[in-house]
């Protein structure tokens, strides 16, 4: 069977639509205006979508900085990867180069890059020749905290396992600059913690089905039984994939996952709900219907039509 790209974007745009109301987003969901022009683009790629307060915060993190930018995303600046993995380089291919050129449409002095699948296929499969820098949005802060242009007005008590991922020199390199970011926050200790190797370069599906169920669930457990015995009280992720995955297991063990990115912005006064991991831990459909039900609203989303995606996405144990 082929694979279903408009059940998967679909999947993407109706969680986006049950998490976040319009007038809440102030990213680039459609191609940019003629003449449209900004230092900065943060593309986010797809699937932070479905953790919309991930972008909500790093919106708010560049709002603070002053700096010009548009962050972009969604299905319209697909990367093209998912294309890739289904066997279709071509229009794996062909969706790339059409990314390249929305975002170079906006004349960017750089572009600040979200998501690892991305950043992993132009560099590591397309081998692309990028008419922009660009760098992982980790190294662009740790840059700016270093500079003193960030400077944190809370402290954050928290005792912190980082999960980055260290497969590839890239990751390690992402890895580095979010313990640096997150060492940066008052108050907040970063615990000696290694996550296993196994992780590889990203918490895929495929990874999953490479490890086995059943390895994969023993493996996240026993990442957050050492993360404890370190000391750690919280377990924070660099992706936004990881995340969805690891902030199950809040469930099975007393240690708090959080992006790296919300306790970076708690130290600087920006504080958005995880609602993904909310509606994760409630585990109950009406209850995660009703709750979205103004944004199912104000995006013209059918209550019947959303709670399929809703039992598949949120009641769901962990892996």
């Amino acid at each position: 069977m082929s694979f279903d790209y408009a059940r998967y974007f679909g999947e993407i745009r109706l969680t986006h639509d049950l998490l976040t109301s319009k007038d809440e987003r102030s990213w680039l969901l459609k191609p940019p205006r003629d003449g449209e022009r900004h230092d900065v683009v943060l593309y986010l790629g797809c699937n932070v979508l479905r953790t919309s307060h991930m972008v909500q915060t790093a919106t708010a993190v560049l709002d603070r900085l002053g700096v010009d930018y548009v962050a972009a995303g969604g299905p319209t600046y697909c990367c093209g990867i998912q294309h890739h993995r289904q066997g279709q380089e071509a229009s794996g291919e062909r969706y790339a180069n059409h990314t390249i050129e929305l975002l170079q449409r906006m004349a960017p002095r750089e572009v600040v890059m979200w998501c690892p699948s991305c950043i992993q296929f132009y560099d590591e499969v397309l081998r692309a020749d990028l008419p922009f820098p660009k760098r992982h949005m980790t190294e662009f802060l740790v840059e700016r905290v270093e500079r003193g242009e960030l400077t944190f007005t809370r402290p954050v008590e928290a005792r912190v396992a980082l999960h980055y991922h260290r497969a590839t020199e890239p990751r390690q390199r992402e890895g580095r600059a979010a313990r640096r970011l997150l060492e940066a926050v008052p108050g907040l200790q970063v615990v000696g913690f290694e996550p296993d190797l196994r992780w590889g370069r990203t918490c895929t599906p495929a990874l999953q089905q490479q490890l086995g169920m059943d390895a994969w669930r023993r493996m996240a457990l026993d990442d957050a039984d050492r993360a404890l015995a370190a000391g750690a009280t919280h377990l924070a992720g660099i992706y936004h994939g990881c995340h969805r995955e690891l902030c199950r297991f809040e469930a099975e063990r007393p240690i708090v996952v959080e992006h790296y990115l919300t306790l970076v912005g708690r130290g600087l006064g920006i504080e958005f709900e995880d609602t993904y991991k909310k509606y994760v831990r409630w585990g109950d459909p009406d209850r995660i219907l009703d709750d979205a039900t103004p944004c199912m609203a104000a995006n013209g989303v059918d209550r019947d039509a959303a709670r399929g995606l809703v039992v598949k996405t949120f009641t769901r144990p962990p892996a």
